[in-house]
C-alpha cells in the first residue's frame, strides 16, 4: 500500500509539471518589444525613380509571440548623429566614402508617429516617406536618419531604435540597387599619327542613372570598380547618354571628357531586341592618350543589357 501512494503521487506529480508546462506556452513566451526594420548596421535600401517623387517606407515591429490587444501608438524623430557614427564605424578618417544625410528639400515626412492596430493581424505598421530624388548623384550614399522617440505601450528594443534609410536610384535603363552590366561589342578605330588603327572589341560596361532619361557610362574600353572607382577618372572617362522621346540618343561628357557624337539619330539611337533586352547604338569619337600620344578614338558599338 506504501508502494502504491507513493507511485500515485509521483503521477500526479507529472501530471501537475505537464499542465505547468502546457500552460506557459498559452502565455507569453518572450516580452513585447518594439523596433525598427533594417539590417545590422541600422540601414534599410528602397529604390526610387528619378523623375518623379514617389513613397518609401519605415517599419516598425512589435516583437513576441502573441498579438497585442491594444493600439500602440510608436513616435520617430531624426537622429543627427546616426550618419556620423555611421561614417566613423565604416570609413573612419576617409571621408571620400562617407555617406551623407539627405537634404531636407529631398524628401518630406507628413508625420513622425505612426500606430500599431491592435486588429490588424500583422505586428508592423508602416511610417511612408515622400522622397524626390532628381539631382543626387550615383556616386554617393544618402541617408535619412531616424530613430524611435516614444512608444505608447511597451519597451523599445535599445539595439533597433534607430534606421537610416538609404535612397537608391534607378530608371528605366539602370539601377544603383546592383551595378548594371551592358555588353559592348563594335569597333575601336585609333586615329594616331603614326596611322589608323582599326580593331573589334567586346567590353562590359557599367551604366548609372543620373535623372528620367538620362545615363552615364565610361568611353571607350574603359572600365572601372564600383568599389574603388575615383572621382578623377569618372571625370576623365565618363560620358552621358540621353534618350530622347523619338529613342535618338544625345551624347555629351560628364566631366573633362572630350567627346563627340558622329552621325545622327541613325547612328545614335535606343532599341529594345527580340528578346526584351535594352540596347544602345552608339557612334562617337573622344581624346585619350596612347603611349604618350594624344589621339582620337572613335566607337562604332552596340551596348547591350545583361539580364
Amino acid at each position: 500500500m506504501k508502494k502504491l501512494y507513493i507511485l500515485t503521487a509521483i503521477m500526479l506529480s507529472l501530471l501537475m509539471t505537464s499542465c505547468d508546462e502546457n500552460a506557459q506556452f498559452r502565455g507569453e513566451l518572450y516580452k513585447k518589444v518594439i523596433y525598427l526594420l533594417s539590417t545590422d548596421d541600422y540601414t534599410f535600401e528602397s529604390e526610387h525613380d528619378l523623375g518623379e517623387e514617389s513613397i518609401g517606407y519605415i517599419t516598425a515591429y512589435c516583437a513576441g509571440t502573441q498579438h497585442i490587444d491594444h493600439d500602440v501608438t510608436v513616435t520617430l524623430e531624426p537622429d543627427p548623429d546616426a550618419v556620423g557614427d555611421y561614417n566613423y564605424m565604416y570609413f573612419d578618417l576617409d571621408s571620400s566614402r562617407y555617406a551623407h544625410t539627405l537634404d531636407a528639400s529631398k524628401y518630406s515626412i507628413d508625420s513622425y508617429q505612426t500606430i500599431l492596430r491592435a486588429d490588424n493581424e500583422d505586428n508592423y505598421a508602416l511610417l511612408p516617406i515622400k522622397i524626390r530624388p532628381d539631382g543626387l548623384s550615383p556616386d554617393s550614399t544618402y541617408f535619412i536618419p531616424l530613430r524611435i522617440k516614444s512608444v505608447s505601450d511597451y519597451e523599445i528594443n535599445p539595439d533597433k531604435q534607430k534606421v537610416l534609410y538609404q535612397i537608391v536610384l534607378r530608371n528605366k535603363y539602370a539601377t544603383m540597387a546592383s551595378t548594371t552590366y551592358y555588353q559592348v561589342t563594335g569597333v575601336e578605330d585609333r586615329h594616331l599619327a603614326a596611322g589608323d588603327v582599326a580593331g573589334g572589341i567586346s567590353v562590359t560596361r557599367i551604366f548609372a542613372p543620373l535623372s528620367k532619361n538620362q545615363v552615364r557610362c565610361f568611353a571607350g574600353t574603359n572600365t572601372y570598380n564600383p568599389a574603388n572607382v575615383t572621382k578623377a577618372e569618372i571625370d576623365k572617362y565618363a560620358m552621358t547618354l540621353t534618350i530622347n522621346s523619338d529613342n535618338s540618343i544625345t551624347i555629351t561628357p560628364y566631366g573633362s571628357l572630350v567627346v563627340e557624337m558622329l552621325g545622327g539619330a541613325e547612328d545614335n539611337y535606343f532599341a529594345v531586341d527580340t528578346r526584351n533586352r535594352y540596347v544602345f547604338h552608339l557612334h562617337y569619337r573622344y581624346k585619350d592618350t596612347i603611349a604618350g600620344e594624344e589621339a582620337w578614338i572613335e566607337m562604332t558599338e552596340s551596348c547591350v543589357q545583361r539580364k
